[in-house]
């Protein structure tokens, strides 16, 4: 029989190992593996159990993976608008490790935000964050690594052509991100503008509740 993860924000099916939904990129991570079967069944319970549906947490899922209140205007964690997103009950695996943190890289425009959920994570053109990434050409291919240790945050470059910047300032080894630290991946901020071709994003850093 077939398996797979229903969104809780979309309600689509993804394959089981996905770690995101393929339709609209909410976090799956804690979301609990299913089948048909077992989907009619608690399907069939809920109807049965009105005072156990009333009971489920409502939230509404960013499009970072973020979970938010119900009635949350805009994202904790990244801040991005989510006014327009319809609260769905909260799936929550109870074995699976709840982060007392979110780690969040922000674009500065605030149009795309990315949410850090491994220990390790290499960014670049053709690695993590590539659907941003890959028309900036200052940027490599494999250009810096993200580290979370011991609930710190921190970043390496990888690059040896285009480098690494943490508040304006180029980085020889790795350094920690602390919340409101502007990254630039292969460029600078020079006079108070931007170079078109690098990747400029905020340091978002939340305590989870």
């Amino acid at each position: 029989m077939q398996k797979y993860k229903i969104c809780p924000s979309c309600r689509s099916k993804n394959e089981p190992t996905l770690l995101e939904c393929l339709y609209c990129e909410a976090d799956l991570t804690r979301v609990k593996i299913t089948d048909e079967e077992t989907e009619k069944m608690l399907e069939e319970n809920a109807s049965t159990s009105p005072a156990s549906s009333e009971k489920a947490t409502m939230i509404r899922v960013c499009d970072c993976g973020e979970k938010n209140p119900a009635n949350a205007r805009k994202c904790q964690a990244c801040g991005e608008d989510i006014s327009d997103i319809t609260p769905t009950p909260d799936e929550v695996t109870e074995s699976a490790p709840v982060s007392s943190h979110a780690y969040v890289l922000s674009s500065l425009d605030g149009q795309y935000a990315y949410k850090v959920f491994c220990d390790e994570t290499v960014i670049g053109r053709e690695n993590s964050m590539s659907d941003y990434l890959a028309s900036k050409s200052y940027v490599s291919r494999a250009h810096a690594k993200l580290t979370i240790e011991g609930g710190l945050f921190y970043i390496e470059n990888l690059s040896g052509t285009n480098f690494t910047y943490v508040n304006n300032k180029k980085i020889i080894a790795k350094t920690e991100l602390k919340n409101g630290d502007e990254l630039g991946l292969g460029g600078t901020n020079i006079n108070g503008k931007c170079q078109s071709e690098a990747a400029y994003f905020l340091v978002r850093i939340n305590q989870c509740m």
